[in-house]
Protein backbone atom coordinates (compact mmCIF):
# COMPACT_ATOMS: atom_id res chain seq x y z
CA UNK A 1 0.00 0.00 0.00
CA UNK A 2 1.61 3.04 -1.09
CA UNK A 3 1.57 6.60 0.75
CA UNK A 4 -0.81 7.92 -1.34
CA UNK A 5 -3.50 5.18 -0.71
CA UNK A 6 -3.45 5.30 2.80
CA UNK A 7 -4.02 9.22 2.40
CA UNK A 8 -7.04 8.46 0.31
CA UNK A 9 -8.35 6.32 2.83
CA UNK A 10 -7.60 8.50 6.03
CA UNK A 11 -9.78 11.27 3.99
CA UNK A 12 -12.18 8.66 3.21
CA UNK A 13 -12.75 7.64 6.59
CA UNK A 14 -12.87 11.36 8.13
CA UNK A 15 -15.21 11.78 5.81
CA UNK A 16 -17.35 8.88 6.78
CA UNK A 17 -17.53 9.50 10.31
CA UNK A 18 -18.39 13.12 10.12
CA UNK A 19 -21.36 12.66 7.73
CA UNK A 20 -22.55 9.79 9.93
CA UNK A 21 -22.10 12.12 13.29
CA UNK A 22 -24.12 14.75 10.99
CA UNK A 23 -26.85 12.39 9.98
CA UNK A 24 -27.24 11.12 13.80
CA UNK A 25 -27.29 14.82 15.31
CA UNK A 26 -29.83 15.89 12.94
CA UNK A 27 -32.07 12.68 13.74
CA UNK A 28 -32.06 13.14 17.44
CA UNK A 29 -32.47 16.90 17.20
CA UNK A 30 -35.65 16.47 15.23
CA UNK A 31 -37.08 13.62 17.40
CA UNK A 32 -36.29 15.50 20.45
CA UNK A 33 -38.13 18.26 18.80
CA UNK A 34 -40.95 16.14 17.67
CA UNK A 35 -41.01 13.94 21.09
CA UNK A 36 -40.82 17.47 23.28
CA UNK A 37 -42.68 19.47 21.42
CA UNK A 38 -46.15 20.73 22.05
CA UNK A 39 -47.11 19.84 18.30
CA UNK A 40 -49.01 16.73 16.89
CA UNK A 41 -45.25 15.23 16.23
CA UNK A 42 -42.93 15.29 13.36
CA UNK A 43 -43.84 18.50 11.03
CA UNK A 44 -43.64 18.67 7.10
CA UNK A 45 -40.59 20.80 7.61
CA UNK A 46 -38.46 18.14 9.97
CA UNK A 47 -39.50 15.04 7.51
CA UNK A 48 -37.93 17.41 4.77
CA UNK A 49 -34.82 17.56 6.85
CA UNK A 50 -34.78 13.98 7.42
CA UNK A 51 -35.29 12.67 3.82
CA UNK A 52 -32.54 15.20 2.61
CA UNK A 53 -29.77 13.77 5.47
CA UNK A 54 -30.59 10.20 4.60
CA UNK A 55 -31.02 10.62 0.99
CA UNK A 56 -27.39 12.50 0.81
CA UNK A 57 -25.38 9.57 2.77
CA UNK A 58 -27.05 7.36 0.69
CA UNK A 59 -26.01 9.26 -2.22
CA UNK A 60 -22.30 9.47 -1.18
CA UNK A 61 -22.52 5.41 -0.42
CA UNK A 62 -24.02 4.20 -3.81
CA UNK A 63 -21.27 6.87 -5.67
CA UNK A 64 -19.01 5.10 -3.89
CA UNK A 65 -20.07 1.55 -4.49
CA UNK A 66 -20.59 2.38 -8.00
CA UNK A 67 -17.12 3.80 -8.16
CA UNK A 68 -15.59 0.57 -6.38
CA UNK A 69 -17.95 -1.27 -8.82
CA UNK A 70 -16.83 0.32 -12.28
CA UNK A 71 -13.09 0.39 -11.38
CA UNK A 72 -13.21 -3.36 -10.23
CA UNK A 73 -10.02 -2.24 -7.98
CA UNK A 74 -7.99 -1.29 -10.71
CA UNK A 75 -5.77 1.72 -10.14
CA UNK A 76 -6.10 3.30 -13.60
CA UNK A 77 -7.98 2.74 -16.44
CA UNK A 78 -7.45 -0.11 -19.36
CA UNK A 79 -5.54 1.23 -22.16
CA UNK A 80 -8.00 2.07 -25.32
CA UNK A 81 -8.35 -0.92 -27.96
CA UNK A 82 -5.82 -1.01 -31.23
CA UNK A 83 -7.50 -0.27 -33.89
CA UNK A 84 -6.75 -0.52 -37.57
CA UNK A 85 -7.66 2.52 -39.41
CA UNK A 86 -7.12 0.66 -42.92
CA UNK A 87 -9.33 -2.31 -42.11
CA UNK A 88 -12.84 -0.47 -40.88
CA UNK A 89 -12.42 1.53 -44.16
CA UNK A 90 -15.40 0.35 -46.94
CA UNK A 91 -13.66 -0.04 -50.49
CA UNK A 92 -15.34 2.70 -52.40
CA UNK A 93 -16.84 2.04 -55.33
CA UNK A 94 -14.69 2.03 -58.73
CA UNK A 95 -11.43 0.64 -56.20
CA UNK A 96 -12.09 -3.21 -56.37
CA UNK A 97 -14.99 -3.18 -54.00
CA UNK A 98 -17.82 -3.37 -56.73
CA UNK A 99 -18.42 -3.47 -60.05
CA UNK A 100 -19.80 -0.08 -61.99
CA UNK A 101 -22.50 -0.92 -64.11
CA UNK A 102 -22.01 -0.73 -67.97
CA UNK A 103 -23.23 1.34 -70.29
Amino acid sequence: MNSDTGKTWIVALALAVALGLAVVIITVGVLYDAIFSEGPGLSDNATQVLTAAFGGIIGVLGSYVGYRAASNGRSSPPPPPQVDASADQAPLVGQGGESEPGP
